[in-house]
């Protein structure tokens, strides 16, 4: 009887968080997936595990693409290689994957619920309102999200084996006088296998998502909070068994920005934004806007526009102050009272600390403060909880008074049940593939630079390539900053033989943006077609100074050598692009010609 009233739920569970993702199987690859899963070769080669470790995320071994956005996701990298050795590039396999890893995540919830409360049918409501909420389709439904889910599996099994770590600690009215050392040496005699797992397991989820950094926090209030300790050392004892996930935190810190050098790029724009006074207020007022979207997940989007606040006389951040403030009021009030619901008021509130933006996350500017749907996945495990704290209580008052309302409140819960799953199968659709999911982004962020080049980029791979430019011109409009339309722009006049139109496209790319290596090899190979050689020679020359793993400016500027006669020269270049790609076969033949006609002491001009 006992097995059944455990596995009942678990496979409820996995069967509700199956369901409703089941249709998101059908989704191709969308977005961030190109660059990380479909076109990035480095994925199929074993070889390279281990510069995952060492490299941004989204700096993959293509040497054409230089997208570096200061992210650290190692872990990451790795599912999706071993994704592709079992799937291969089927979409679907890495969809299969999202959606285990959000089932195993809400067991996780069920069990961390029942070690919380103590009652099944909070954790029975938590689990299934955490598996269907449709605010975590970005998480789930697109393979890119599943960063924050991935992350989220292992701090909540991280923070589950902390659990099982404290309760193993035989707690009785003698040991809750014993002083602080008494109390962590019988703590490390019962629980420390759980304890060192949980320390490994947040090693991991740090080398996923930065966000998870919170776990310690949470910690020190969960061993204050619950661990049955009325000594005056308490606190003491929860700072010292958190010292160990600080450290990590630490470590990862040295590796990450001081090893590594990987820190957040922050893109041209929006200067203004940055400063403490706003961050502060736009992040007190985005605490709201995140509420609501969890309250009534309506109107998603993968894009968010949320202007930044500059005054504390607007109307949403004085509304949003109080809130904050009742909020602060209820967790101190009802610690005594209602431990459960104020640890879950705290649990939203710190989890979202690593959304304050006070170290920016890198976003295009006209996002104003950085807000994301995906970022929700933790933090909306407090809100999951509190309704069905709120829910449970309800049922259990109105139980008591044979009220007919104890029927109503099953009722809500049903019927807020079908309602986010409904939401969820009907999100899963928008991302169906790329045109559909732009299509519907733009609705909801008509003014996006960034949409309407990406919109471009899907009818090139179309080849309808007047659409792709009226699309590049529209995110130029709306950000003429944006260096990549002009080099895409150029790309499409160079395909229609306009070059010098071209040449124009890609200097402006460059006079936005310098360092931008691809404008720099368009323009020189532009020069080239054109015959303008010395020129083209120059921009080869600044491609390598910018990136020396460059094969193609490589190959291309040792033909130009070979073409002047310059053949040791040419030499020299044709063995650097196979130093950094023994597999060029171009580079390969060329070095042959050029070789033989060393040895014919006849160049050869038809390379």
């Amino acid at each position: 009887m006992n097995k059944i009233r455990y596995y009942f739920p678990v496979l409820l569970i996995i069967f509700i968080s199956f369901l409703v993702y089941l249709n998101a199987l059908r989704n191709g690859f969308v977005w961030d997936d190109m660059v990380l899963i479909a076109d990035n070769e480095g994925i199929n080669k074993w070889g390279c595990f281990w510069e995952n470790f060492v490299r941004d995320f989204f700096d993959t071994t293509d040497d054409t693409i230089e997208f570096k956005y200061g992210y650290y996701r190692p872990i990451i990298s790795f599912s999706y290689m071993i994704d592709y050795a079992v799937w291969g590039l089927k979409p679907w396999g890495f969809h299969l994957s999202n959606i285990i890893f959000h089932t195993v995540s809400c067991i996780l919830v069920y069990s961390i619920f029942n070690s919380l409360f103590n009652n099944h049918t909070i954790s029975i409501i938590t689990s299934l309102l955490f598996a269907c909420h449709p605010i975590h389709t970005e998480s789930v439904t697109w393979i890119s999200g599943r960063t924050d889910i991935i992350a989220a599996m292992f701090f909540l099994s991280a923070f589950y084996l902390y659990q099982k770590a404290i309760h193993s600690l035989p707690i009785n009215e003698k040991n809750c006088s014993l002083n602080s050392p008494e109390v962590l040496k019988l703590f490390l005699k019962h629980g420390k296998i759980f304890y060192v797992c949980s320390i490994i397991l947040f090693a991991l989820a740090m080398l996923c998502k930065e966000m998870v950094a919170t776990l310690p926090f949470l910690l020190i209030a969960y061993t204050h909070y619950f661990a049955g300790l009325r000594n005056r050392g308490q606190f003491k004892i929860s700072l010292l068994l958190s010292t160990p996930y600080f450290f990590v935190i630490l470590l990862y810190g040295v590796i990450r920005f001081i090893i590594l050098g990987i820190h957040t790029v922050v893109n041209p724009g929006g200067e203004e934004m940055r400063g403490f006074y706003p961050t502060t207020l736009s992040f007190t007022k985005t605490i709201f806007i995140y509420l609501f979207k969890l309250i009534y997940p309506a109107h998603l989007s993968a894009y968010i526009q949320n202007p930044m606040s500059f005054s504390i006389t607007e109307p949403t951040i004085i509304l949003s102050i109080f809130g904050v403030a009742v909020l602060i009021f209820l967790i101190v009030w009802l610690k005594k009272r209602w431990a459960g619901m104020s640890f879950l008021i705290l649990f939203y509130l710190v989890t979202l600390l690593p959304l304050s933006n006070f170290i920016r996350i890198s976003a295009p500017w006209d996002m104003g403060f950085v807000t994301a749907e995906r970022f929700l996945y933790i933090p909306s495990l407090g809100f999951c909880g509190i309704i069905s704290v709120l829910l449970t209580n309800a049922w259990k008052t109105l139980k008591c008074s044979f009220s007919i309302l104890e029927y109503v409140t099953i009722l809500l819960f049903i019927a807020l049940l079908i309602f986010y799953s409904g939401r969820t199968l009907s999100r899963n659709r928008d991302w169906i593939d790329e045109k559909t999911f732009f299509s519907k982004t733009l609705k909801e962020a008509p003014n996006a630079a960034l949409l309407h080049h990406a919109m471009g980029n899907v009818y090139v791979r179309e080849e309808n390539y007047e659409k792709a430019l009226d699309y590049y011109k529209n995110s130029l409009e709306l950000y003429p900053l944006y260096h990549a339309a002009y080099n895409n722009i150029g790309t499409i006049y160079s395909k229609n033989g306009l070059f010098d139109q071209a040449i124009a496209a890609f200097k402006e790319a460059i006079k936005i943006n310098p360092e931008y290596i691809q404008s720099h090899f368009n323009l020189g190979t532009m020069y080239y077609q054109k015959g303008m050689l010395t020129d083209a020679s120059n921009e080869f020359k600044k491609v390598l100074k910018l990136n020396k793993k460059y094969v193609k400016a490589h190959n291309n500027l040792g033909i130009i050598y070979a073409g002047n006669g310059q053949l040791h020269e040419a030499i020299s270049e044709f063995e650097e692009a196979l130093k950094y790609d023994s597999h060029n076969e171009k580079a390969r033949n060329n070095l042959a010609i050029i070789k033989e006609e060393l040895v014919n002491k006849s160049p050869d001009k038809n390379l």
